[in-house]
């Protein structure tokens, strides 16, 4: 391939010429991966000498006059389409990935890294405010402290470990689960992250984690920050009690640490949580579950078996209150503890839970029940093994940021196929990682949307999700975990994979990983697919007018709403078409998109009939729905969760069939309008004409100096289904009558987004607007929303009496 390039070259072929040369690269870079390690580097080097003589080409011919801003070759290179699941651009996201807090850390298996280094120097990570003000200096590992990496040594217990004055209670927490994993399952996951690096002379470790897509590796020298004057370390300690010896130090806990330290940028490790560092040294799956979710039987089932079968290790996490209490002891805030015990006995369930921080040892193991710890605690951080999963699938992608803009999304689809289509626990896991170049930044998120489309139905289906919702809200965590339910009898479908990103920056990697089970096929679907013929991007905002909430609130009929239009297919007049509309916000507004019938009119209260599709539940600054629509009208409504969400958003909509998309004017558009409040009480809530006192029900006069168009919104405040709702329009006149009304809303309703009367042509004059609720002596407040032509006055009618009320509507 190597050489059709440099022929085509030759021969001015620059077009193949370049595209050989790439295509020759992601194929050297595939036999890289699939090789032994002797013939490793040869391929990397000629992987790069292609893409080395790829540049160069597009630097030459590419490269732009200063006066005309042309190519000076008067040749332009036709770009290659990018294959974002080559070899080439997957490897190219993961060596982007190496450069961490402005050190680079090359991949484990990199045959660079042990070549002969005569100047080589380890950098120490730096020391903490802390530190330097107790005067720690760099002093290496005396012999009597240093101690084997035996595997079965487990002499070493999760109590031995002391956090000291670094700020990484989760680490510390991190390795006491290890230990205490180790002492049940004779694992080894903890020590088998510091290796020995003979290579490089005595006294240096190499630490093994995985960030940023791949195992990297970390350099280390055995040297550890020291009190002056004390000898005593100013790290994380381990002593291990033997009977009638001294404590006997052990080191490799200070190594460990160490080297972590250096990755995340320092000593003033500005804090994590467990599962974040179990990930990065031994691979764990990680799982943030909300103590104050409802499913507490559930995560209680998943925790005991985990934990008994090695599957899982738990951490706690104290919330940012300074206050925080269990049976007396005052516990730290932002703290991480670890769980060294899972029990149930006669009903009784209780975690052991070790402290780091605190070096008395009655104190340091504490035995909560399982009530007290969701009560007391604001975070379970649990690390799955991903051993426990047959098959998992590998991708590496970014996100570019456009000018102007804070956010981005990619797009990933995964085919299923579930042979036992009548189990009900087929679990996928999907695993979206931020890679992170700059540990001190805390204003960037990310998000998963994961729906699963039905490829016979042609239409998204909801996935049950326990655990992390699948669709929100943001975190600011380098990890977001979706789990997902296969839904019953789904044989096939595709998983479509929203990966959500907003931040400051403008090119940010990451990771997606699919975990399925021995019965579920997964594979990546091919993304050089065609795109949809027919797609538009309309764009708006959500504001104290227009946003009206969901459709459990009376204002659900502001809310934007399109009238999206279906064209028939020249061939086929029937043939249905799959149609994708994703709308997109801030990531702090929970957004839905609802597709319902209609005929071009705005719809105030759709019903269940009406509803052709939603994209779910409201989801966090992003909703996606898939559907098979005929050729025909719909309205597609914009909504978040509740009124007060506001800010901008986008609708985009692609269709394999020819549409049309505008906007649906608000009720009264064009009109003027005043809207009042009142309210029903003891003395004015007389209910229908039949209770014979309907005039001393609220009445409005409504004054009009021209003829003008009048329709008239009665909502409640608060909804209620017990409370039937009428407004009717009456010629003004001191003796009037129930049955000479000039427009009315007709038949006493329920109806959430309340009654309103038709738009109905009045003279100029006064005229009476009364609102009333079915039955007598309800108490409500209301509001009416008045539309008119024509400049209007509206104020409340001053009360008759009793006996005046009577005669008039006798």
């Amino acid at each position: 391939m190597y050489t059709k390039a440099t022929q085509a070259e030759l021969a001015k072929d620059f077009d193949n010429a370049y595209r050989l040369y790439i295509k020759a690269a992601e194929l050297f870079l595939h036999l890289s991966g699939s090789t032994s390690d002797d013939t490793k580097s040869k391929w990397n080097s000629s992987a790069r000498r292609s893409l080395e003589r790829a540049e160069k080409l597009n630097a030459v011919l590419n490269k732009p006059s200063q006066n005309t801003g042309q190519s000076q070759s008067g040749y332009q290179l036709t770009p290659v389409a990018v294959d974002h699941f080559s070899v080439q651009e997957q490897a190219h996201v993961v060596r982007r990935g190496a450069t961490v807090n402005g050190t680079t850390y090359l991949p484990w298996d990199d045959q660079n890294y042990n070549r002969p280094r005569s100047s080589h120097r380890i950098i120490q990570p730096a020391l903490s405010a802390l530190q330097k003000e107790m005067g720690a200096l760099w002093q290496s590992i005396i012999s009597d402290d240093l101690d084997s990496l035996d595997p079965h040594d487990t002499s070493v217990l999760p109590q031995h470990i002391s956090q000291n004055i670094v700020t990484d209670c989760s680490l510390c927490a991190s390795i006491s689960v290890c230990l205490e994993h180790k002492r049940r399952y004779r694992s080894n996951l903890a020590e088998s992250v510091l290796h020995p690096n003979t290579s490089q002379g005595g006294g240096i470790y190499d630490l093994k984690v995985l960030f940023n897509g791949t195992w990297r590796r970390v350099t280390i020298d055995n040297k550890l920050p020291y009190h002056p004057r004390l000898d005593a370390p100013l790290c994380l300690t381990c002593e291990c009690d033997t009977p009638g010896k001294r404590p006997r130090r052990v080191v490799w806990p200070s190594l460990l640490e160490k080297g972590y330290m250096k990755l995340m940028g320092g000593y003033d490790f500005p804090g994590s949580n467990s599962s974040i560092d179990l990930h990065a040294l031994i691979g764990w799956i990680p799982d943030h579950v909300n103590t104050r979710s409802s499913k507490r039987e559930e995560t209680w089932s998943r925790i005991y078996d985990g934990f008994h079968s090695g599957r899982c290790m738990v951490t706690l996490g104290t919330g940012v209150g300074p206050d925080i209490y269990w049976d007396g002891l005052k516990l730290l805030p932002s703290h991480c503890y670890a769980v060294i015990g899972v029990q149930e006995v006669d009903g009784i369930r209780t975690l052991t839970v070790l402290d780091s921080w605190v070096h008395s040892s009655d104190l340091r193991v504490l035995e909560m029940p399982w009530s007290d710890v969701l009560n007391t605690f604001d975070g379970l951080y649990l690390s799955w093994d991903p051993a426990m999963w047959h098959k998992m699938l590998i991708y590496h992608g970014k996100w570019k940021v456009e000018n102007g803009q804070t956010s981005a999304s990619r797009q990933i689809r995964v085919k299923v196929h579930n042979p036992n289509i009548r189990s009900n626990d087929q679990e996928i896991w999907v695993l979206l990682t931020r890679h992170v170049v700059d540990t001190r930044k805390s204003s960037e998120f990310i998000a998963l949307n994961v729906q699963i489309e039905d490829d016979f139905a042609g239409r998204s289906v909801s996935c049950n999700t326990s655990g992390i919702s699948n669709k929100g809200p943001y975190t600011n965590s380098p990890h977001f975990l979706t789990r997902l339910s296969i839904p019953p009898l789904q044989s096939s479908g595709t998983l479509s994979i929203s990966a959500l990103y907003d931040g400051s920056s403008s090119d940010v990697g990451f990771s997606l990983t699919v975990y399925a089970g021995v019965e579920i096929e997964v594979e990546w679907v091919n993304q050089n697919v065609l795109s949809a013929p027919f797609t538009e991007t309309v764009s708006g905002s959500l504001t104290s007018k227009n946003s009206g909430g969901n459709s459990t609130h009376p204002t659900f009929m502001i809310n934007p709403q399109y009238h999206l239009r279906i064209f028939p297919s020249a061939k086929n007049g029937a043939e249905k078409t799959k149609v994708v509309l994703t709308m997109k916000a801030i990531k702090d507004i929970p957004v839905q998109v609802m597709v319902v019938w209609s005929n071009a009119q705005r719809v105030f209260e759709p019903s269940e009939k009406e509803i052709v599709a939603t994209s779910g539940r409201h989801s966090y600054g992003f909703a996606r729905l898939v559907e098979k629509l005929s050729p025909g009208d719909y309205n597609v409504i914009l909504s978040a969760f509740e009124p007060h969400h506001t800010g901008e958003y986008s609708l985009i909509i692609d269709s394999s069939l020819r549409f049309s998309i505008s906007p649906i004017p608000q009720e009264g558009a064009g009109m003027f309008n005043k809207m009042i409040r009142g309210a029903w009480g003891v003395s004015n809530a007389m209910g229908a004409p039949s209770f014979h006192r309907y005039f001393d029900n609220p009445v409005y006069e409504l004054g009009l100096k021209s003829q003008a168009s009048v329709k008239v919104r009665l909502q409640l405040v608060q909804h209620s289904s017990n409370v039937a709702v009428n407004v009717t329009i009456y010629s003004a006149s001191d003796s009037p009558s129930t049955d000479r009304h000039v427009a009315t809303s007709g038949a006493y309703d329920d109806a959430r987004s309340g009654v309103v009367t038709p738009q109905t042509n009045l003279s100029k004059g006064r005229w009476w607007i009364v609102p009333s609720t079915y039955n007598p002596g309800v108490q409500a407040t209301f509001q009416l929303i008045v539309y008119s032509t024509a400049p209007i006055e509206v104020q409340p009618r001053p009360r008759k009496t009793t006996c005046e009320s009577q005669r008039q509507s006798g």
